[in-house]
């Protein structure tokens, strides 16, 4: 079985390369340049012990001329999400309507099945 023997040896070099590229990637955890960026990683814990000490004033998000490549589609994208939002009460209101007319077809059919049933009482 020459085919069995290959594939176990493609998959251990392929677990080797990736161990390798873990491992690679693990030692170059550098921090990252200063300025906007989006990371999975949780929010950095603040090590000061606490005490009494002068109070630090708290950021606060301000508008920067310089929103990064993506700045650009701040405008276009919430004229889709508006968009979105109007689409989406337009079928809600289209799905709540046919289902009044089924609610309503049912109830007539029930009605029409009970007055057979009972004989017309």
């Amino acid at each position: 079985m020459v085919g069995a023997h290959r594939l176990r040896a493609i998959i251990g070099v392929a677990a080797v390369a990736g161990l390798a590229a873990f491992a690679v990637h693990a030692v170059a955890q550098t921090a990252p340049p200063p300025g906007r960026y989006t990371s999975w990683a949780p929010p950095a814990v603040a090590t000061a012990t606490p005490g009494a000490g002068p109070a630090l004033p708290v950021a606060s998000a301000s508008a920067a001329p310089n929103a990064g490549p993506l700045g650009g589609l701040t405008e276009p994208l919430s004229g889709l999400f508006k968009q979105l939002n109007d689409n989406t009460a337009a079928t809600a209101k289209g799905q709540y309507t046919v289902l009044q007319d089924l609610e309503s077809a049912l109830t007539a059919h029930i009605q029409q099945f009970l007055k057979w049933v009972t004989g017309g009482r």
